[in-house]
């Protein structure tokens, strides 16, 4: 049965290597017969965390989008060895009650950075596991950590592209 993948990219650099892998995964996912959905939350209006009364935003859309998916996979670079802002404002605004909501979805990190991939495995993908996994509940199906990448384009010389695929594909 095909399913409907939301892939959430957190890179304010377009063709970016984050950019990139998260349209490479999308190209395994949909060549499998899936259909996937990218949202680039750069050109979104996600407000940081304020408080309860949150003013209205795009992260509706954003939840809407993630409880509708069958799948969902966050894409991102780097900075200071951990998410990008604009991933991290995304989860700082899920909701408090977003177990109930996205429990059991299964999910896949892309990540993009100039650290060893031991560097990204510690930081990134353990933070990605306890956040995502332990706390929602998600099943991990994969990930794919391009180390030592940092100028934007520099994944398309590295075999991280076609490994974004195959997790796609076999998503």
């Amino acid at each position: 049965m095909a399913k409907h993948i939301l892939v959430i990219q957190g890179s304010p650099t377009k063709g970016g290597n984050a950019d990139m892998l998260a349209d490479a995964f999308i190209e395994g996912a949909e060549a499998a017969g899936n259909t996937a959905t990218k949202l680039t939350l750069a050109d979104m209006n996600i407000a940081p965390f304020t408080g309860y009364d949150q003013p209205a935003d795009d992260m509706t859309t954003v939840m809407e989008q993630m409880k509708a998916a069958d799948g969902i996979v966050i894409a991102t670079p780097t900075y200071w060895m951990q998410f990008s802002a604009q991933i991290k404002a995304m989860m700082d605004r899920l909701p408090f009650d977003a177990h109930d909501d996205l429990a059991g979805k299964e999910s896949a990190l892309l990540v993009a950075g100039a650290s060893p991939e031991e560097v990204l495995a510690k930081n990134v993908l353990g933070y990605y596991q306890m956040c995502f996994g332990e706390s929602l509940g998600w099943k991990i199906r994969g990930s794919v950590l391009a180390a030592g990448v940092f100028a934007p384009g520099q994944v398309a010389s590295t075999p991280y592209l076609d490994k974004a695929r195959e997790l796609g594909r076999e998503f």
